[in-house]
């Protein structure tokens, strides 16, 4: 049974976590001024391009061999003996959990211990070491601390092509447009 489990979460987990994402993100986004849309909709853009950009640098620069190929296992799970640097799984799984917490820190913290259970799982399926879901988180977070540096500068810069709807302050109460 655990090793059901396992390979459960080494294949499915991420996508509940989407779920989840969404569920927490739909409810704090909506009631929100669409300034603060686009504000999470820039972080969170330039946070999954450069988290993928690093990745992709990563595991150029550095290979590890999955641990079925180098310990002589059998993995949990069918899959190719390429790098496993970094996990793409553990990716998405930091991915989701910053994007939520663009949108509300504390919100993030449940959908960070799935994306946790995400990564038991790569690694107890002898998918990947630690290193490989360690590195994918590493990549999220730098992507995530550029993204918190650059995005007033992007949102400064697309503000003159966007529809006013979408970029201007809505009126306080009581006034109107005149």
């Amino acid at each position: 049974m655990p090793s059901d489990l396992t390979i459960f979460a080494a294949t499915y987990l991420v996508f509940i976590e989407a779920l989840l994402a969404a569920a927490f993100l739909v409810p704090v986004l909506l009631p929100r001024p669409r300034t603060e849309w686009v504000r999470w909709a820039v972080l969170t853009g330039v946070m999954l391009v450069l988290a993928y950009v690093f990745a992709k640098i990563g595991g150029a620069v550095y290979s590890d061999p999955r641990p079925f190929v180098t310990d002589h296992i059998r993995p949990l799970i069918a899959h190719a003996p390429d790098n496993g640097f970094p996990s793409d799984h553990a990716l998405l799984a930091a991915a989701l959990a910053a994007a939520v917490a663009f949108a509300r820190p504390l919100l993030a913290l449940p959908v960070a211990v799935v994306a946790i259970l995400v990564d038991w799982a790569r690694v107890g399926a002898g998918l990947h070491h630690v290193a490989d879901v360690a590195g994918s988180a590493l990549f999220v977070a730098l992507g995530a601390a550029v993204a918190l540096a650059i995005a007033p500068t992007i949102i400064r810069s697309l503000r003159p092509y966007l529809p006013d709807w979408l970029v201007r302050p809505p009126p306080a109460p009581g006034q109107g447009s005149a």
